[in-house]
């Protein structure tokens, strides 16, 4: 096995890894931010690994960016944010549904 496509192999995995990452994140199937958090740690460990070829190879330098955009979506909690303001939405009709209107509103 030559070295180029050592190389290309170990750009695939990446990128394989981020795309699942990613998705993972849209799927919302992170079970909580702490998980999040350990993803974008182990990403954060893989760019730096990545990083001395980003300067030379465009591709190796595209998943980089790629990657530091993972990790600054990963850490976001507005996401964390919105979940928690759309359970509340739906405790308040719930109880709005079970209440009397008068017994709810006072």
């Amino acid at each position: 096995m030559t070295i180029e496509t050592l190389y290309n192999r170990i750009l695939s995995y990446f990128e394989d890894e981020l795309s699942s990452t990613r998705r993972r994140l849209e799927e919302g199937a992170f079970a909580s931010f702490k998980d999040q958090v350990l993803a974008a740690r182990r990403i954060t460990e893989a760019l730096t690994l990545l990083s001395p070829y980003s300067r030379r190879d465009r591709r190796a330098r595209l998943l980089t960016r790629s990657g530091e955009e993972l990790i600054r979506e990963l850490m976001s909690v507005r996401e964390v944010i919105r979940r928690k303001g759309t359970s509340a939405g739906r405790q308040t009709l719930l109880i709005s549904q079970i209440m009397p209107e008068k017994e709810y509103l006072q």
